[in-house]
């Protein structure tokens, strides 16, 4: 069977064959330079890529603490401030009712002061009740204003009451607050365990105590009452 041959004399199969043997030189370069380009790029050492990997790691928990720290000291100073602002109702608050206080006081002056020009009309009298009036509409302006103060001060510390308790950041009660609980804790239980040494001594020598022989074995239910009172008390500590 005769091979199909193209315009410029050569036959088809040839041709193929010959593509067939460049592809294939090509295939063959390729390999042999990623084999030279392999065997050029210098071996990576496990000792210094582990110290690597130990280096990124470090950078990595030192840059997450100090993120952590800077949250920390951002909701410390949030704190801090909603203090403030808790503090600041407070005391105008209190600065609100004691001018409600004077203000009530200058008004019961004046009002006696007129009642008193109903039997001494004289100018001195007069003077006096228009003295007291004028004292006390200062007064009742000044407890106005502080109460205006005091309730937007209040308002603000509402908000940030509100927005703790939202978020589950409502503050606790101060230790100091409760400084009455670690010596009544003590001073109970001491109580509870020298009452039964005391029962126990005096019953086994034979002294007779006032009240305490008279109560024989319910000594045993004081003394254990007390001591569970003491730890009853302790667990009010916060």
């Amino acid at each position: 069977m005769a091979k199909a041959t193209s315009d410029n004399g050569v036959s088809e199969s040839d041709a193929v064959e010959s593509d067939v043997e460049v592809v294939s030189d090509d295939a063959t370069e390729d390999a042999t330079e990623e084999v030279t380009e392999a065997k050029a790029a210098p071996a990576v050492d496990p000792k210094q890529a582990a110290r690597i990997r130990e280096r990124e790691l470090k950078a990595a928990q030192k840059a997450e603490a100090e993120a952590r720290k800077a949250d920390m000291k951002k909701y410390a100073d949030a704190q801090k401030e909603g203090d403030k602002v808790i503090k600041a109702a407070e005391v105008a608050q209190a600065k609100a009712d004691k001018a409600t206080a004077a203000a009530e006081k200058a008004q019961a002056e004046a009002d006696a002061a007129n009642e008193a020009l109903a039997t001494d009309a004289t100018d001195q009298a007069k003077t006096k009740a228009a003295r007291a009036e004028s004292a006390a509409a200062a007064a009742l302006s000044a407890a106005a204003d502080a109460q205006a103060e005091a309730k937007a001060a209040n308002k603000a510390a509402n908000k940030v009451r509100n927005a703790r308790r939202l978020t589950g950041q409502q503050k606790v009660e101060a230790p100091s607050s409760r400084q009455w609980v670690p010596p009544t804790f003590i001073t109970v239980g001491l109580l509870g365990v020298l009452w039964l040494v005391v029962y126990y001594i005096t019953a086994s020598v034979g002294i007779a105590v006032p009240y305490l022989t008279d109560l024989g074995g319910w000594n045993v239910v004081v003394g254990m009452g007390l001591m569970a009172t003491a730890f009853g008390v302790a667990t009010l500590w916060k």
